[in-house]
């Protein structure tokens, strides 16, 4: 279900490449480590899948029954796994990522799925909406539960899109701070 977004990347600098060659394999110590590395020097590049991440009720943040901080203030557990819909995606994703590669000529492929060392960008988990069932936060970032708490990141955003989340973050803070200043006289009656 949904989508994703494909992310070209091209080769990586020479310390990088020589370091991506030697954890992949790629590169031999010792007699033709020199012929492996202009091998992959200047020829390498990837594509990446990124996939939209759905709402799944067994993906959450909670509070910790034990583990506390300094303070005794309760660590946030997070509670995370790709769901079926999700792995379909990003095996889809990636065979199509390596027809693309091949077709362009590539002698060798690697799939990682899911590319741990490039980070997520994992939103939704302070919802935002109309029933305090159902979200965190109502309409304009304010918490259904604390009156003076006011939630202005990619945590509100009903779904982790299959894009980079930094524009639509920045709209609605502005969006948010907007509406703060608007009731601002009677904010917190």
């Amino acid at each position: 279900m949904r989508g994703y977004s494909f992310e070209m990347l091209r080769g990586m600098g020479p310390v990088s490449t020589a370091l991506w060659g030697l954890s992949t394999g790629r590169l031999p110590w010792g007699d033709g480590h020199h012929a492996a590395y202009a091998d992959v020097w200047s020829r390498t590049g990837g594509v990446l899948a990124i996939c939209e991440d759905l709402p799944e009720l067994h993906n959450q943040v909670t509070l910790d029954p034990v583990l506390t901080d300094s303070n005794g203030i309760p660590a946030p557990k997070i509670q995370y796994r790709l769901s079926e819909n999700s792995q379909r995606m990003l095996a889809h994703g990636t065979a199509r990522g390596e027809e693309v590669l091949r077709a362009a000529g590539a002698a060798w492929t690697r799939v990682e799925s899911p590319l741990r060392v490039a980070g997520w960008h994992l939103m939704g988990t302070a919802r935002m909406g109309t029933d305090p069932e159902r979200s965190v936060v109502n309409e304009w970032g304010r918490s259904h539960d604390v009156r003076n708490l006011f939630v202005i990141d990619g945590s509100i955003f009903v779904t982790a899109a299959a894009v980079n989340p930094t524009c639509t973050i920045q709209a609605l803070a502005l969006y948010v701070a907007d509406t703060i200043k608007k009731n601002l006289s009677n904010l917190f009656e």
